[in-house]
């Protein structure tokens, strides 16, 4: 049987991930698998953990949190011999989504025990993994201000108050852009670029996007008035979006972006900062625990 290391973030989804915890230790004590439990302190922390729980052998490391946690305990255990799991412990759970992992803690950690492993594609940029999306612009400086904190909202509705604020306040960048066939100038509102489809707690960003296909999709919108964004905002719910014409949606293995002046990336819940951009994607470089009705 496999072993299990749990990572939890204790602040994650206002204190749903410790929620949890009872529960898991109660199954996977009735189930006499061997796990263990750790906790974070701040940021950064989940990544010392999560490659201290692999050095020690741990097959399984579960993120216990939001897509925070995921991408610290990736960045932990990336290129080791563990495989990384999620449960939905935080706000926002897209990568726990993306991979079938069920809202429900009983079926999630009979999923957990089943451990059924797929290798899907691994990202990096700025010298940090990634496994679901990244964002560029407009949607970068609105996570950043959800991540500074707009009480009271959580979730989706923070995401949504915190556009409506950086839309009074935004301003247009250029940028450069390399699919790989020479640079581009483009104007654009944001890039997106991601190996999974949704980000900011189930916008459908990349709805095509393939996990396994060795490509990222890329969204590029361009610029538009406040008052078309706000119209056309609610289309990225359900992935109708790219219909739009100020939409380009494009799939390759490189992505080459400079800003010509440093700006926020959000990265799968984490935020960055840069000016030269240079995605790469590793085939099938990360295994994967996904949900038992995933095929």
């Amino acid at each position: 049987m496999k072993s299990y290391k749990f990572i939890v973030n204790p602040k994650a989804g206002g204190g749903r991930a410790i929620k949890l915890v009872p529960r898991i230790k109660e199954i996977f004590t009735q189930a006499k698998a061997e796990h263990d439990f750790e906790y974070t302190s701040g940021p950064g922390d989940a990544i010392e953990r999560a490659a201290r729980a692999s050095e020690k052998g741990f097959d399984i490391v579960v993120a216990v949190g939001g897509d925070g946690t995921v991408n610290e305990v990736l960045n932990g255990i990336a290129h080791t011999d563990s495989v990384l799991a999620a449960l939905r412990g935080g706000k926002g759970n897209d990568f726990a989504i993306a991979v079938n992992m069920p809202s429900d803690i009983e079926t999630a950690c009979q999923d957990l025990l089943k451990a059924k492993i797929k290798r899907i594609d691994l990202g990096k940029v700025l010298d940090r993994h990634f496994i679901n999306s990244v964002g560029v612009g407009f949607d970068a400086t609105v996570a950043l201000r959800v991540n500074k904190g707009v009480r009271p909202f959580k979730g989706v509705s923070a995401y949504i108050y915190a556009f409506f604020l950086t839309l009074f306040s935004y301003k247009q960048v250029e940028m450069e852009i390399d699919l790989g066939n020479g640079p581009e100038e483009i104007n654009p509102l944001l890039v997106a670029v991601g190996i999974g489809s949704n980000y900011g707690g189930g916008m459908k960003i990349l709805p095509g996007a393939i996990q396994d296909d060795g490509l990222f999709d890329i969204c590029i919108l361009d610029w538009m008035d406040k008052a078309s964004l706000a119209y056309n905002f609610p289309k990225v719910f359900n992935g109708s979006h790219v219909k739009m014409k100020q939409v380009t949606m494009n799939r390759s293995e490189k992505v080459i972006l400079k800003t010509g002046a440093q700006l926020p990336l959000h990265m799968e819940g984490e935020i960055l900062f840069g000016d030269e951009m240079n995605f790469t994607i590793e085939p099938g470089g990360m295994p994967v625990l996904i949900g038992g009705s995933n095929k």
